[in-house]
């Protein structure tokens, strides 16, 4: 398997911010989109782009798992679940104007009691907390030789963690702007003040781009300006294909490029899911290492 992805695949419910009706009230809009988030984000574009992909994901019974098994059949990845109560990881996603807020409930209990995971040449995983909580199988892992990405996520304490970490127990940490001004005290000197929680360290700065040092090499990688319908999901596309132009050969500054490209692809649809058949079309005839 050339990824595993390994975390909470969230199923994602969008509302307008606009349409939150009064107290006691109903209020019909046009439609409520329905979709998943989290790993299943990874996930989904890792297929797209073609690489041989699994998803470790708690599952049990419910609706919401489901569903998410009939997702990974239509899009092409492996699902490998760990058992868990029925519908674990769900979120109540609430936009306006191309941003987004999050109300969610997950049972990241279920991921204490795992002990081993699939061999892979990567495994990503979507959140510091899934991060923290995976930590002895992560690292048995890496024993093996799996190398180890994580992207940070918003969870407050865990990055007030990151500046404290040695030894660097994974290969590659991502962070948005917000999350690595949040984790050290200098947001463009994170690559270094980060550094012994991960080998490569590299920082999204939106429209502004990405920077930091991948692989042993200081990179810098531009983003080209496009229509934000929904940031959801951007940072999942960046990190992504950051590791699938590596894992396919790609230089670091290529990789980084391409992680940008995937992320500009990303914001101009609903949700993170890459499942849209032309923009999958598009996003494929920028692969690097296809040309």
């Amino acid at each position: 398997m050339e990824l595993l992805v390994a975390g909470m695949a969230y199923l994602d419910v969008f509302v307008p911010r606009a349409a939150a009706p009064a107290g006691g009230e109903e209020v019909f809009v046009d439609a409520l989109t329905l979709s998943f988030g989290g790993a299943a984000n990874n996930a989904s574009v890792a297929a797209a782009l073609g690489l041989e992909v699994g998803l470790c994901a708690p599952a049990g019974q419910g609706m919401a798992d489901l569903a998410l098994g009939a997702l990974a059949a239509r899009l092409g990845f492996t699902l490998l679940p760990w058992p868990a109560p029925d519908n674990p990881a769900v979120s109540l996603v609430l936009t306006d104007a191309g941003e987004r807020a999050f109300v969610s409930a997950a049972r990241f209990e279920v991921l204490d009691r795992v002990t081993t995971l699939p061999a892979a040449k990567w495994i990503l995983v979507p959140g510091l907390e899934e991060a923290q909580r995976l930590a002895a199988p992560l690292a048995r892992a890496r024993a093996a030789g799996t190398r180890v990405a994580v992207s940070a996520s918003w969870r407050p304490e865990r990055l007030a963690e990151l500046a404290h970490l040695r030894g660097q127990p994974w290969d590659l940490l991502v962070l948005n702007q917000k999350e690595a001004a949040t984790a050290c005290a200098d947001l463009y000197d994170a690559p270094h003040l980060l550094g012994g929680a991960a080998h490569s360290v590299v920082v999204t700065l939106g429209a502004a781009g990405a920077f930091g040092v991948l692989e042993g090499e200081a990179v810098t990688a531009e983003a080209g300006v496009v229509p934000i319908i929904d940031s959801t999901g951007a940072g999942d596309a960046f990190c992504t294909a950051v590791l699938a132009a590596l894992i396919r050969g790609q230089r670091p500054a290529q990789a980084l490029a391409f992680g940008n490209c995937a992320a500009a692809h990303m914001i101009q649809q609903q949700g993170g899911l890459l499942h849209e058949a032309a923009r999958i079309a598009k996003l494929i005839e920028e692969i690097p290492w296809k040309r």
